[in-house]
């Protein structure tokens, strides 16, 4: 029987983040392909493979709570531009799963929403996963 990765560790720059439950997810950054039909002459058609290289870039998104420090440490990772680096690791009886996303980024502006149960939405995008 697999047992299934629900809690896996979540470090920004060395420092272990606090993140809402079930809010991690990630892409490893191998990016997407393209595939065309090309016409070979007499209705019949071949594929041609391609990868898209503009794709080729790893992201992590997550849920913090709105607290001070959490608004600081967005702050921080924001200003610090593609300087931050992200790991993620989990571990089940069956193996680990670890990976780490640098040169990592916030690219779009962060929402700070102000509640009893808000919390902050974080995306970064950085160098395919290692």
């Amino acid at each position: 029987m697999a047992i299934q990765l629900s809690d896996a560790a979540l470090l920004v720059n060395d420092e272990a983040i606090g993140i809402i439950p079930n809010s991690l997810v990630f892409t490893e950054g191998l990016g997407e392909q393209k595939i065309r039909a090309v016409s070979i002459g007499g209705g019949a058609t071949e594929q041609v493979f391609a990868n898209d290289l503009e794709t080729n870039y790893a992201m992590v998104k997550f849920d913090m709570p709105t607290t001070p420090e959490n608004v600081a440490l967005a702050r921080s990772w924001k200003t610090n531009g593609n300087g931050n680096v992200a790991q993620i690791a989990g571990e089940t009886a069956e193996g680990q799963l670890t990976r780490t996303i640098t040169q990592a980024a916030l690219t779009a502006d962060y929402e700070i929403p102000i509640g009893t149960e808000a919390n902050i939405s974080i995306e970064m995008q950085g160098n395919t996963a290692i």
